[in-house]
C-alpha cells in the first residue's frame, strides 16, 4: 500500500499511480547492471563494500613500515581495536589495494534522457577516490595563486585509474569538477578558477599597521601631553577592542561557513563507497572536531601555565569552538562518510615578523613602544601559526588523515595524501556500549605486525541518527535543493526527464532509487516501511526558482514488492508545467528513516510549441 501527501507549488493538480516496479517508458539501466571493466592486475577483486550504519562503526586503517610503504597480507586477527579502552569484536574485515598501473575509469553513459548523480562506473574493486579542496575563504589572495599552481602540477601528474573531485570554498561550497580520471578535464577545470580576495580575512601586515596608528594616537611613553591626554587614551583602547571583536566576529563567521561546506562536501560524496581522501588547500583551518585541544604554547600563552582557567586547552580554537555551530553533526558525517582529512598548509614556511610603515607615525612613539609592538606581534604571530597546526593535526587525527605544514611543496603533499590513503584496511565493529547521546567515544587500533605505523581515525560521536520529521526533513530539503549546492549523493538516484510532446503537456519525471540505501523499517507481515520525500525544482536561464513540487511516499511493501525495490529500484513519478524555455531541474529524494538524502540536475529545453527543444544528457 502507497500513501502519497502532495504540496504541488506550482503547476495543476496531479493525481499519479505508483506501482512497485519500472514500466518500459522508465526503463532506467542500474549502473551493476552495466559492464564494468576488469579490476587491474593486483587489486582486490574480493574486497567487500562496507557501509556505516546507525550501530556499525567503520575505521579505516593505514598501515606502513618506516619506509612509509603499505604493509600488506594483514589479517582481521592480527588488528585490535579498543572504544574507550574496552576491546571490541571485529565483525567485518576488508583489504583495499590500489594497483600502481590503472586503467582510465570511462564516465557513466546513460540513454537519451536519463541522468544520475554519480559520474563514473563503479568498479568491482572498491577504490578510494580523491577529494581536492581550494579553500579561498581562509587563504589570502596571494597564497590562493601559489596554492592554484601548485594544484594544476599535481592534476597534471595524476595517474591513470584515479578519480578526483574539485572543490572550491568562498563563502559557500562550490564543485568545479566531479569525480573523474580524466587529467585533462580537471586540468582545464582548475585553470579556470579565478584567485578572490577574501572578504573575511584579515592580514598580519594590516593588524601590525592598525595597532601601530593606534599606539601613535595616544597611550605611548613620549613627553607630548597632548599625545597622552585620557581622552586619546581611551580613544586608542576603543579603537583596539574595535579591532578585536572585528578579528573574532571575522573568525567565526568563517569559521562557520567552513563547518556548512564540509557538511555538505560530507554529503555530496557519501554515496561513493569506500574511503574519500579530502586533500583541503587552505592558510587557515578554523575548525577543529576532538573533544579536547592540545595543551597551548607555552611560549605564547604564558598566562595559562599556571593552573588557571583555560589551561590545558589552546584558548583561542576552544573559544571559537564553543561559540560557533556544533560541529558533532559534521565530524559525524564525515566519519559516515569515511572522508579522511588531509590538510595542507599553503603558506609554507613562515617566517614571523613585522613590515609595517612608520615613517609617517613616529612623533609620539619611543623606541621603547617600537620594542613593545614588536614583541607583541611576534607573540600574536607565534599563536596563530600554533593554534593553525594545532587545529590541523586535530583535524587529520580525528578524521584519519595526516596534516602537512612547513613545507613549500604543496604538490608533493598532496601526492603524499593520495597515495597514502590509496590502500588500507576497513575494520567494522558493533560497538558494546549502545547507549547513543551524542558522548565522543575514543578509538584505539593495535596491529601484531611488527613495525608497522597505524593511522586511523581516533574517535567519533555516538549520534543517534533519528529520522526526520517535520520542519527538519524541510530544512535538509532546502539546503539540498539549493542551486549552488553540489549533488549529493547519500541516496543514488536516477531520473528519466521527458518534455512535453504532441500528447503530453507537462514535463515528466520518473526517478529510481537504490533501495540498499533506504533505511525500510519492520511492519506486520514481514512488510517493510518507508517514508520517502520527492522534491523537484525548477530554475530559469537566470537562476530564479520558477517551478516546485514536492510529495511524500509512505510505502507499505510485502515481500515481493520489496525484493522488486531493492532489485530495480523505488520508482516514483512527478509532473511539472513549463513554459518554453530552457531550465536547470534539480531533482531531491530524501529518506526520512535514514536522513540520507539523493540530487540530481537535469538541463531541460522546453519547445515554443509544446514539443521538446533538447537536452543534454550526462
Amino acid at each position: 500500500m502507497l500513501k502519497i501527501r502532495k504540496q504541488t507549488h506550482s503547476g495543476p493538480a496531479f493525481h499519479c499511480l505508483v506501482i512497485l516496479c519500472l514500466n518500459a517508458a522508465l526503463s532506467i539501466v542500474w549502473a551493476q547492471d552495466i559492464p564494468a571493466p576488469p579490476p587491474a592486475k593486483g587489486a582486490e577483486e574480493s574486497a567487500p563494500v562496507i557501509r556505516a550504519t546507525s550501530q556499525l562503526v567503520l575505521v579505516d586503517v593505514v598501515a606502513v613500515d618506516h619506509h612509509g610503504d603499505f604493509v600488506p597480507g594483514l589479517k582481521a586477527n592480527d588488528f585490535t581495536v579498543l572504544e574507550d579502552g574496552q576491546p571490541q569484536k571485529v565483525s567485518a574485515f576488508a583489504v583495499h589495494v590500489t594497483s600502481s598501473a590503472q586503467k582510465r575509469i570511462p564516465p557513466l553513459q546513460l540513454p537519451p534522457h536519463q541522468y544520475s548523480n554519480f559520474t563514473y562506473l563503479p568498479q568491482q574493486a572498491d577504490r578510494p577516490v580523491t577529494i581536492v579542496l581550494l579553500d579561498m575563504l581562509n587563504t589570502s589572495g596571494q597564497d590562493q595563486q601559489y596554492a592554484r599552481k601548485q594544484m594544476i602540477k599535481f592534476l597534471q601528474g595524476l595517474p591513470q585509474g584515479r578519480p578526483v573531485a574539485l572543490f572550491t570554498l568562498t563563502s559557500q561550497l562550490h564543485m568545479v569538477r566531479g569525480f573523474t580520471a580524466d587529467s585533462d578535464a580537471l586540468v582545464k577545470a582548475a585553470t579556470a578558477i579565478l584567485t578572490k580576495v577574501p572578504m573575511l580575512l584579515g592580514s598580519e601586515a594590516a593588524i601590525q599597521q592598525d595597532e601601530f596608528i593606534g599606539l601613535s594616537m595616544g597611550g605611548g611613553h613620549g613627553n607630548d601631553p597632548v599625545a597622552n591626554s585620557n581622552d586619546l587614551v581611551a580613544l586608542r583602547q576603543a579603537l583596539l577592542v574595535s579591532l578585536a571583536s572585528q578579528d573574532n566576529f571575522e573568525k567565526l563567521e568563517r569559521m562557520d561557513m567552513t563547518v556548512n561546506a564540509l557538511e555538505v562536501l560530507a554529503r555530496a560524496v557519501a554515496g561513493y563507497s569506500g574511503r574519500k581522501n579530502l586533500l583541503w588547500l587552505s592558510a587557515e583551518f578554523p575548525v577543529a572536531f576532538g573533544p579536547d585541544l592540545g595543551a597551548p604554547n607555552p611560549a605564547s600563552h604564558p598566562n595559562n601555565s599556571d593552573g588557571g582557567a583555560g589551561s590545558g586547552r589552546n584558548p583561542q580554537l576552544h573559544d571559537l569552538q564553543s561559540e560557533a555551530p556544533p560541529l558533532q553533526q559534521t565530524a559525524a558525517l564525515l566519519a559516515a562518510a569515511q572522508v579522511a582529512v588531509y590538510p595542507i598548509n599553503v603558506t609554507g614556511v613562515v617566517n614571523p615578523g613585522t613590515g609595517i610603515d612608520i615613517s609617517t607615525w613616529t612623533q609620539n612613539v619611543t623606541t621603547a613602544d617600537l620594542q613593545q609592538e614588536t614583541q607583541k606581534a611576534s607573540q600574536r604571530q607565534t599563536t596563530a601559526l600554533w593554534d593553525t597546526h594545532e587545529a590541523m593535526s586535530d583535524i587529520a587525527r580525528e578524521t584519519g588523515g595526516e596534516a602537512f605544514y612547513g613545507t613549500n611543496d604543496i604538490k608533493d603533499a598532496m601526492v603524499h595524501g593520495m597515495e597514502e590513503g590509496s590502500n588500507y584496511y576497513t575494520l567494522a565493529y558493533v560497538p558494546a556500549n549502545r547507549v547513543w547521546k551524542g558522548n565522543y567515544r575514543k578509538i584505539e587500533v593495535k596491529t601484531a605486525a611488527s613495525g608497522a605505523k597505524l593511522t586511523y581515525r581516533h574517535g567519533y560521536y555516538a549520534m543517534a541518527m533519528l529520522p526526520y520529521k517535520g520542519d527538519r526533513a524541510t530544512t535538509s530539503m532546502a539546503i539540498a535543493m539549493k542551486f549552488s549546492v553540489p549533488e549529493f549523493t547519500m541516496l543514488f538516484l536516477k531520473t528519466q526527464v521527458l518534455p512535453p510532446d504532441a500528447e503530453h503537456k507537462t514535463v515528466r519525471i520518473d526517478y529510481a532509487v537504490d533501495g540498499h540505501d533506504i533505511a525500510f523499517s519492520n511492519g506486520t507481515d514481514h512488510r517493510k516501511l518507508a517514508s520517502v520525500d520527492f522534491v523537484a525544482t525548477a530554475w530559469d536561464k537566470d537562476l530564479k526558482l520558477v517551478s516546485h513540487k514536492t510529495d511524500t511516499m509512505d510505502a507499505t511493501l510485502r515481500p515481493e514488492a520489496y525484493q522488486e525495490v531493492m532489485r530495480t529500484g523505488l520508482p516514483f513519478h512527478q509532473e511539472l508545467d513549463l513554459k518554453p524555455g530552457s531550465y536547470t531541474l534539480r531533482l531531491g529524494v530524501l529518506d526520512r528513516g535514514s536522513q540520507k538524502i539523493g540530487t540530481v540536475d537535469v538541463p531541460l529545453t522546453v519547445g515554443g510549441s509544446g514539443g521538446y527543444g533538447g537536452d543534454e544528457s550526462k
